[in-house]
């Protein structure tokens, strides 16, 4: 496929986040992001929360968020508990930086005609290092109700059933990657998506895990795309 730069990509897209603090039973806090909406520029972006409300065209699920944050530093996140003041779809909206990951299901999406993307991921926790997020989500494990850090358990059952909604039966795609760390999590979400249509690059390394949309090397990269593009097709 013709390999699309970031700096088209960013002319293209918008990435709108929903950030929040998540309040457990013991009194630990942790910071969340519990969707990513990928818009074209042709959808309103006047009030930026009324996307969360609308149908996407394609879910992802990936690990976790990373280190994104909103673009506004003064940005004050929400305090939501599960359950109770977690709201399954009217969820404020702010502009984020988009990343490396990002751009890769934007190059998808554009070879697919995609103009809504939404990703999810099997934690909401933002850490940056995929070793230190598994050893703080294996803690969460520990704690009463620490588990509601992903969008795939009971206490969330509404939130996560609506956000797997797609315009169209297109499969959902997956890219959460290899660790074998992550295969709690990862069962979890299977259980939800049971009977769904998927795509992904499969791994080696286990039949549950799949290979992450953005290698560190280009030509894997490149590999990633084309694949997946060729089962998203067949």
């Amino acid at each position: 496929m013709n390999f699309i730069y970031a700096a088209e990509l960013k002319q293209r897209f918008t990435c709108y986040g929903h950030f929040y603090e998540l309040a457990l039973m013991n009194g630990e806090t942790a910071q969340c992001r519990s969707v990513l909406e990928i818009v074209d520029q042709s959808i309103p972006q006047d009030n930026p929360t009324a996307i969360a409300e609308m149908i996407p065209d394609v879910v992802v699920i990936m690990m976790n968020p990373g280190s994104s944050h909103p673009k506004d530093k003064g940005h004050v996140d929400d305090v939501i508990e599960y359950p109770g003041s977690g709201n399954p779809m009217g969820k404020s909206l702010v502009l984020t930086q988009p990343d490396n990951t990002q751009y890769q299901i934007m190059r998808v999406a554009v070879s697919k005609g995609w103009k809504h993307i939404r990703v999810l991921n099997l934690s909401d926790l933002r850490d940056p290092k995929s070793g230190s997020f598994l050893q703080r989500a294996n803690g969460f494990s520990e704690i009463m109700g620490g588990h509601v850090h992903s969008m795939f358990c009971g206490e969330r059952a509404e939130e996560c059933r609506r956000s797997l909604v797609r315009k169209t039966p297109t499969p959902i795609l997956l890219g959460w990657g290899q660790d074998m760390g992550l295969l709690p999590l990862v069962e979890r979400c299977l259980q939800w998506i049971q009977g769904e249509p998927t795509a992904t690059v499969p791994s080696a390394v286990h039949p549950l895990l799949n290979a992450h949309p953005s290698p560190m090397m280009q030509k894997k990269k490149l590999e990633w795309l084309d694949t997946i593009i060729q089962n998203l097709d067949s």
